[in-house]
């Protein structure tokens, strides 16, 4: 199986950290456009966007919408579910490396 074409398509991750003045050093309490809670802010609000879709189509499908249908409900669902759990799973293991830290010694 050749993967060259999907290794051409990844790109670098890019560093969530802010990166040091001329100087050396960091600003505190500054958060530059790639910071780890801007991501992690609008990850939640997508997730919620989902969900509160979701439960749209399925107000629909209960009052007889037109656009609305049981199959469009459930694909709704189910996205809304697994990003959830995705959400989720990534909280877990960002509060086991937090607790992680917390028990190195120095």
């Amino acid at each position: 199986m050749n993967f060259d074409p999907l290794i051409s398509n990844i790109k670098p991750v890019e560093p969530l950290i802010n990166k040091p003045e001329a100087g050396g050093k960091v600003k505190k309490g500054e958060q530059g456009p790639g910071s780890f809670a801007e991501h992690f802010n609008q990850a939640i609000k997508e997730v919620d966007s989902l969900q509160k879709e979701a439960d749209s189509q399925i107000e629909g499908m209960m009052l007889g919408k037109e656009n609305s249908s049981p199959h469009s409900a459930m694909i709704a669902l189910e996205k809304a579910d697994m990003a959830f759990q995705m959400m989720n799973a990534v909280r877990t293991k960002i509060i086991r490396a937090y607790e992680e830290v917390i028990r190195t010694q120095v």
